[in-house]
């Protein structure tokens, strides 16, 4: 099959395949797994992205891969005032061009509005909660970028979420009637690594691993929250790992302000690998106080390496990652006092924290490798393909 990706890509993927220094363009890493596994099932993929940088588009093959970035306006200011037409139009005609059998959009915005526009059988897929997500973060470009989601789940050719709570979004926010397929984010689990096994009477290292400081991620919550730990448990401490929690960086200075900063180290972004090696050998509990998430990554890879997990009881997709709690520990992140409360206990029961990481590892391991999602993302396809019928199944 000749499929189409259309979405955020990560440039160090692009970078490995194909020898050379790409054009940036930015997205997680999981989402180069993906086409990755596609690949070593032994299919042809085509690549859609676009880039600021670029004032004509870029394309290059290797064997079965190949990519097309082209060019982005610079401004925010230029490409809402038309919903990203001129790049969705570029990225369209390229469709048009490779005929790929289906186009797979990532997330439901200018990449899925262009895969609709190509007339290639479209499959988006939601990977967040777009209402909830302008409500929370709050700004006039959220709301108006969101606004895509609308008219692309509508228009899809067939629609599928990454959780259980993204497709109940989906359906009762923006008015989709018709089923939609769960397909989870997957990541290569036999490739992470374990966790190291820590002194059983050593004061625990918490980490938090955000992007970008803001009351969505609500990195504020873990820091109103580490003073009660510490004094319950004297000498740990938090790391705090990704965009905003750098040295200096906002949160570091809006911790300093309220004294806040006792036993914490900003550590800001950190390459991929790096991040995870560090996680694996130093921490003993990974924080997640985001307020939404469709299917956090951050949590499968903690679970994947074997690291217990404090996260937030309602925050999305967060309960069904973590298995309604029998993968990881649920807390109100909105209160930094049931916040602390489970910090406190999972830092304190060295038991639980085993037997918590052993259940994530289990749940990452059934739930969560790439390899199962590439293949129900093909089942999916193909599923729609014989049908042959425009709808969402």
């Amino acid at each position: 099959m000749h499929i189409g990706f259309s979405g955020p890509f990560p440039a160090g993927y692009l970078r490995d395949a194909f020898g050379c220094e790409p054009p940036p363009t930015d997205g997680p890493t999981f989402i180069g797994q993906l086409v990755h596994a596609w690949l070593e099932q032994g299919h042809q993929v085509t690549v859609y992205a676009h880039n600021t940088e670029l004032r004509q588009p870029w394309t290059k093959v290797n064997g079965p891969l190949r990519a097309v970035v082209v060019p982005r306006r610079r401004f925010a200011r230029d490409y809402l005032r038309d919903y990203y037409r001129v790049e969705r139009r570029q990225l369209a005609a390229a469709m048009r061009e490779h005929r790929p059998d289906v186009v797979n959009a990532h997330w439901t915005y200018e990449f899925a509005l262009a895969a609709v526009a190509s007339g290639r059988p479209a499959y988006v897929t939601a990977h967040d909660a777009p209402l909830r997500c302008a409500w929370e973060m709050g700004t006039a470009f959220r709301w108006l970028y969101n606004a895509m989601a609308v008219p692309a789940v509508h228009r899809a050719t067939a629609l599928s979420a990454v959780s259980p709570y993204t497709a109940r979004h989906v359906r009762r926010c923006l008015g989709v009637r018709r089923p939609i397929r769960v397909i989870p984010n997957g990541i290569p689990v036999q490739d992470f690594p374990s966790a190291a096994v820590r002194d059983r009477g050593a004061a625990p290292v918490f980490a938090t691993v955000l992007n970008g400081w803001g009351p969505l991620k609500n990195g504020e919550a873990v820091l109103r929250a580490f003073p009660a730990v510490r004094s319950a448990l004297p000498g740990a401490r938090l790391l705090l790992l990704g965009q905003g929690f750098e040295p200096g960086g906002p949160a570091a200075a809006w911790a300093a302000r309220r004294s806040l900063t006792d036993g914490v180290e900003f550590a800001g972004p950190n390459g991929h690998q790096a991040l995870l090696n560090r996680i694996a050998e130093e921490v003993d509990v990974l924080v997640h106080p985001s307020r939404v998430e469709a299917c956090p990554l951050t949590l499968i890879e903690g679970m994947a390496m074997g690291v217990p997990i404090v996260a937030g009881a309602r925050s999305g997709g967060v309960p069904w990652v973590l298995d309604e709690g029998r993968a990881g520990m649920l807390a109100d992140v909105d209160s930094p006092a049931s916040l602390a409360s489970a910090m406190v206990r999972l830092g304190g029961d060295h038991g639980l924290r085993t037997c918590l990481a052993l259940a994530g590892r289990a749940r990452a391991v059934a739930a969560f490798d790439v390899k199962e999602t590439a293949s129900a993302y093909l089942r999916w396809f193909a599923e729609n393909r014989a049908q042959d019928m425009p709808v969402m199944t």
